[in-house]
């Protein structure tokens, strides 16, 4: 693995870890703490890169044991992200609970993905 693809893959966990965090934005903690509010407030911006940072990431992989489980915790994630085009289309009760359930279901593949690379 070289420095770029480990930098990359860092990179791509800490932005899952950010994107995760945004449900902390409308809680107590955040109303006391505004830096919370700023830091999950670039919600969309952090998903965006880490579709670009996971591809990267994928690519320079290249083939491996844990190819597989990254390949679909990518797509889900992509799947994920498009489907924030028709959120006005489903109406904001059902497309929250999508969202949670894709989001839910993408970092379970990512650990995954994770244990998978380190084990093998």
């Amino acid at each position: 693995m070289n420095i770029l693809e480990k930098i990359l893959a860092l990179a791509s966990v800490l932005l899952l870890i950010l994107c995760m965090l945004a449900p902390l934005k409308h809680t107590e903690l955040a109303q006391k703490h505004p830096w919370i509010r700023h830091v999950t407030g670039f919600h969309t911006a952090y998903g965006i890169v880490l579709l670009v940072t996971g591809l990267a990431h994928g690519i320079l992989a290249g083939s491996g044991p844990a190819m597989m489980t990254g390949k679909l915790a990518w797509m889900l994630l992509l799947i994920l992200t498009l489907l924030t085009l028709v959120r006005k289309k489903t109406g904001q009760a059902r497309w929250r609970k999508i969202h949670i359930a894709l989001a839910v279901a993408t970092c379970v593949l990512t650990v995954v993905h994770i244990i998978q690379a380190v084990i093998c």
